[in-house]
């Protein structure tokens, strides 16, 4: 390895620099434009030295009659920015001057204007676009459709704001001369036996952090090039792209950042450690940070046959988790649909660690529906009971990483009933919860059980007009009010019978719309049917079958709390049985 300070003319040398294909996409956004053309300006302004960083290249080979091929191997989102800045000045110059420089963006011969940077196939086309625009109005100008697709352009946008920001420096020649002159780089050239993967993995680059993803594609078609380079190439295009990258929708979906407990991870880091598990070659206790070296170790003595077979199995559980349900508080949702409801709980309990659980029985059940809707219905239950419960038990992580590691026979559903039974809590302490007999049952807790019983009423009756579907859109209210002491002392007596009351299930309800702070506390008549001065009441709000049940009650005692909490327990169980 030989690393030496250099200008950006070293590009004139080279034939072209290749960005392997299988790289990740451009990411860098404004934040990042900005600080680099603020950082240069000032530093050309001040005459100070700066440093934008280290390139390292590799030799692949050498083209006839234009120089040597290198691929860049680190640098890529710098030398990528540097390289549009550097186009957007070029644009300004007039024709003598852009043929004196033509060679740090153009290969030769340059009136062909192909680019000197040969891009990864994601930004290829976009990148060739901005090297042989005019100028980037013109561009837009000739250019509709890519007008309106330019949120989702970021190597075009980095044209435009650079292209805007160079109107600002009045000696724009000289900022030009500057860039290219100035010792801003340190070059790093490996040999042709340096394993460009350990120099990669151990340097910190600046800018955005590579994922897990990044990191794990790389390694996986480096080997697939050396083993083979065109069949690498092709191993790309049908495993990796087609799933992961066609498009901007799948591009949106699997970069997309999810919470998982204190971090957010993108949906592909989610996905494939979730294949990691099924797998059995990543424990689930072990964290994420470690993931993209148990794949370089999985794969380390792949040969092409094995790799091959690896990437279809990522493909196959990659297309049944990209058609999971997507749930959003606007989905429509329905008692009937078994696979949306475990979905929709799954995510209001924040239940993350059961993803592979879920992608192993959707990937092995795919054409058994019957078995999958009753492997479905067991988590289900499982998972509302635990979380009611409010009880320290053995983690999921291990208890569904276990699942999902073990042969669960031919018969799915009974392996996991036999596995799960003896973490269940008992019916009584289910009650308990729902009671609130030792704790508080949460706002949360009770809006998605009360908007379920909802559903499962809608679903029993669903021969009248009531539609049986309903987005998760509502607001908890208690019916007996939490400031209680003003307007129900008669009913609250003192603190620990007015808790008690307060927080059973049989006390709240779901309303379309937020009662008005004025009357939340009122006496139950008024919050009932209103009066002359408030906008909104239980009446006006009662979209809801468990709502209008309330509407004739004359009274909101102890007696009428206790008796609905006995009847929406007794759906409890009709709903999520568990015996």
């Amino acid at each position: 390895m030989k690393s030496n300070e250099s200008n950006f003319r070293f590009i004139e040398q080279e034939g072209f620099i290749e960005i392997p294909f299988f790289q990740r996409a451009y990411v860098w956004k404004k934040e990042q434009w900005e600080q680099l053309f603020d950082d240069l300006l000032e530093s050309f302004n001040n005459q100070k030295t700066h440093f934008l960083g280290s390139i390292i290249l590799k030799q692949v080979s050498t083209d006839a009659g234009r120089g040597s091929v290198r691929s860049l191997i680190d640098g890529q989102q710098r030398l990528t920015t540097f390289s549009i800045l550097v186009k957007s000045l070029f644009d300004k110059l007039d024709s003598d001057d852009r043929s004196d420089n033509a060679k740090t963006i153009y290969q030769t011969p340059t009136k062909e204007k192909n680019p000197k940077i040969k891009h990864s196939r994601l930004d290829r086309d976009d990148f060739s676009k901005i090297l042989r625009a005019e100028n980037c109005k013109t561009f837009l100008d000739r250019d509709e459709k890519l007008k309106k697709e330019l949120k989702n352009k970021k190597l075009i946008q980095c044209y435009c704001y650079f292209s805007e920001r160079i109107n600002e420096v009045a000696n724009f020649k000289e900022f030009f001369s500057y860039i290219l002159d100035s010792k801003l780089w340190v070059l790093i050239n490996l040999e042709n036996n340096e394993d460009e993967q350990k120099i990669f993995d151990s340097i910190n680059t600046s800018g955005l952090k590579l994922t897990a993803t990044d990191i794990i594609k790389n390694a996986i078609f480096d080997k697939a090039i050396k083993l083979d380079s065109k069949w690498g190439e092709w191993l790309y295009e049908k495993y990796w792209e087609e799933i992961f990258e066609i498009d901007n929708q799948k591009r949106d979906f699997w970069d997309e950042e999810l919470a998982t407990g204190r971090l957010k991870r993108t949906r592909s880091e989610i996905f494939l450690h979730a294949f990691a598990i099924i797998y059995k070659f990543f424990d689930s206790e072990v964290s994420l940070e470690h993931l993209s070296s148990r794949y370089k170790e999985k794969i380390k003595d792949f040969n092409k046959d094995a790799l091959e077979s690896f990437l279809g199995d990522i493909k196959k559980y990659a297309i049944v988790y990209f058609n999971f349900p997507k749930i959003d508080q606007s989905t429509p949702l329905n008692f009937e649909n078994f696979e949306t409801r475990l979905f929709h709980i799954l995510k209001i309990t924040d239940t993350n660690t059961i993803i592979p659980l879920i992608l192993k029985l959707k990937t092995d059940l795919l054409d058994n529906k019957e078995e999958l809707e009753k492997c479905f219905y067991i988590l289900e239950v499982f998972i509302i009971h635990r979380w009611i419960s409010n009880k320290p038990t053995k983690p999921y992580n291990k208890i569904f990483g276990a699942l999902t590691q073990n042969d669960l026979g031919g018969n799915y559903y009974a392996s996991l009933k036999d596995a799960l039974k003896e973490e269940l809590p008992k019916v009584n302490e289910i009650k308990d919860c729902l009671i609130s007999k030792y704790s508080y049952l949460s706002n949360k807790q009770a809006s998605l059980i009360l908007f379920w019983i909802e559903l499962y009423r809608r679903f029993k009756n669903k021969s009248k007009q009531d539609t049986i579907e309903l987005s998760y859109i509502y607001s908890l209210e208690h019916l007996m009010p939490q400031n209680w002491k003003k307007h129900w002392v008669e009913v609250g007596v003192n603190d620990e019978l007015a808790e008690s009351l307060i927080y059973q299930i049989g006390n709240m309800t779901l309303l379309k719309g937020a009662l008005n702070s004025t009357i939340k506390d009122v006496a139950w008549e008024v919050k009932l049917h209103g009066d002359k001065s408030a906008k909104n009441n239980i009446e006006k709000c009662a979209d809801l079958l468990i709502t209008r049940e309330l509407l004739n009650k004359e009274k909101w005692d102890k007696y009428t709390i206790e008796e609905r909490s006995e009847n929406l327990i007794n759906e409890f169980f009709e709903i999520w049985d568990i015996d």
